[in-house]
């Protein structure tokens, strides 16, 4: 049951992954784009950075649960080799852990951040466009890790060891 769980997530996270390296792509193509209209002919693409910034914001957060389902975060094995394989779960439960409450903190945290800007009427300073609705997906994407982050801490106390935990080149 947890193989399948694991594999579940790991191929949502990798689409929401690739849809956010996507639109990563776009930016840059875009901000090229944007740079030659300015060069060329002194025209930039009108609020294209205002649309930038929340995008990148969107993008970068849409990354995380895929790196915490792949268990990608940097480990320093050097301790756990040392008092064996019992500690090495150990310190990696307590790791899973950490990551977990962090993640939840900081949803948390942007559940309030995102209802100060809807009930402020932030807008962008070029285009005028609410700020909160961009904000709700990036809060959304947070939540989505703190959940990851929760199967992970899981997998660790169970025993659960991934083929992609095993060999994190694949």
């Amino acid at each position: 049951m947890l193989a399948r769980l694991e594999a579940q997530t790991l191929r949502a996270t990798r689409w929401l992954a690739l849809g956010a390296c996507s639109m990563l792509l776009a930016i840059s193509i875009v901000t090229l784009a944007d740079v030659l209209l300015r060069w060329l002919v002194s025209a930039p693409i009108r609020g294209f950075f205002d649309f930038a910034v929340i995008a990148m914001a969107v993008a970068g957060s849409a990354c995380f649960p895929a790196l915490l389902a792949r268990r990608g975060n940097i480990t320093i094995r050097v301790v756990g080799k040392l008092l064996g394989p019992r500690a090495t779960r150990v310190l990696d439960g307590f790791g899973a852990l950490v990551t977990l409450a962090f993640f939840a903190a900081m949803a948390w945290q942007y559940v309030y951040f995102t209802i100060d800007l809807a009930r402020a009427g932030e807008r962008l300073a070029i285009l005028r466009w609410q700020v909160w609705p961009w904000w709700t997906v990036v809060t959304l994407m947070i939540a989505s890790s703190a959940l990851v982050a929760a199967m992970v801490l899981l997998f660790i106390i169970r025993g659960h060891v991934s083929a992609e935990a095993a060999d994190p080149e694949r």
